[in-house]
């Protein structure tokens, strides 16, 4: 069978999580959770306590990256602290990191983030993706998206260049690194969604998806597998069938997005499936660890109700 993405049942799951959402149902009761969403509005806020209109874009821009392999509400947690902010702006700053050496640069950002694992590669990037903002875009990453017609499908393919594209390659082309199709559709959600960059289409981009996001659809029978199978091939087949889906419907990508990740990441990943608007959709909880070891999804049920 390989892998078949069956576009009528997840339309019918995408419609429940929305209602869900929109209705303040099951473990929506207390309305989104957003993690990011402290961070950014503190960011926004010391932008305009230092009168530099780029800073919080900027800071969202490069913060991005690093969702990549961590657990996204603990990233959050660790870094939307606003003395650290204040002690380590200048590693979001391009002209003010320009007066420091790359050494220098990777050690704020490791004092910040304090990443671990895979993200240590996200802060070996830093200065080069910061150097590149400065000298290439006047140290603002906005000049970078009106290069690209402020659109959201040209700013992400611009930053993708394609696939699973390499490091060297991506600096080839003289574009940023650490931004694959996930990472760099989030960029623009969130650009758009708090109001740091107006783009000409609001609705574009794509949609970020994830583990979390994936694994709704496995487990409720949108995504059929019937062995493991590559992760990025299952996330390009599933961004492809909700982009669909959401010009079909008229339905936003970044709910669409929201309510899938929330139903993951609060529902399946804390075992909450009596509270979850798809329990009846249901049939299995899958494990992370094929993922995070060998980029794979494995459909096996690892049991629900443990």
């Amino acid at each position: 069978m390989g892998i078949e993405v069956d576009l009528q049942r997840t339309t019918e799951v995408v419609e429940k999580a929305l209602i869900a959402m929109d209705n303040r149902q099951k473990l929506f009761s207390k309305g989104v959770f957003r993690p990011e969403k402290t961070f950014i509005e503190m960011v926004k806020g010391y932008g305009e306590r230092i009168i530099r209109p780029a800073f919080a874009s900027n800071a969202l821009f490069l913060t991005t990256a690093f969702v990549f392999g961590d657990d996204t509400e603990r990233l959050f947690e660790r870094i939307a602290n606003t003395r650290y902010l204040f002690e380590y702006s200048w590693i979001f700053d391009p002209k003010e990191a320009m007066n420091k050496s790359d050494e220098e640069i990777m050690a704020g950002c490791t004092e910040f983030f304090r990443p671990a694992g895979y993200n240590r590669r996200v802060v070996s990037e830093w200065p080069y993706n910061l150097k590149l903002l400065e000298r290439k875009f006047g140290g603002d990453i906005r000049n970078f998206f009106n290069k690209h017609d402020r659109n959201m499908e040209k700013i992400v393919q611009a930053l993708v260049v394609r696939p699973r594209a390499k490091t060297m390659e991506k600096k080839k082309n003289g574009t940023f690194t650490r931004y694959g199709p996930k990472i760099a559709t989030l960029v623009v959600q969130w650009m758009n969604q708090y109001g740091l960059y107006k783009f000409n289409n609001s609705n574009g981009g794509g949609v970020p998806v994830d583990f979390q996001v994936t694994r709704v659809l496995i487990q409720t029978g949108a995504v059929k597998l019937d062995r493991p199978e590559n992760a990025h091939q299952i996330t390009t087949l599933v961004g492809r069938t909700l982009g669909l889906i959401s010009s079909e419907h008229g339905w936003q990508l970044r709910r669409i997005s929201e309510s899938l990740w929330n139903i993951g990441s609060q529902g399946c990943n804390q075992k909450r499936h009596a509270d979850c608007p798809l329990q009846k959709e249901c049939d299995r909880l899958i494990s992370r660890k094929p993922y995070d070891k060998d980029g794979l999804f494995d459909p096996k049920d690892t049991g629900r109700w443990e």
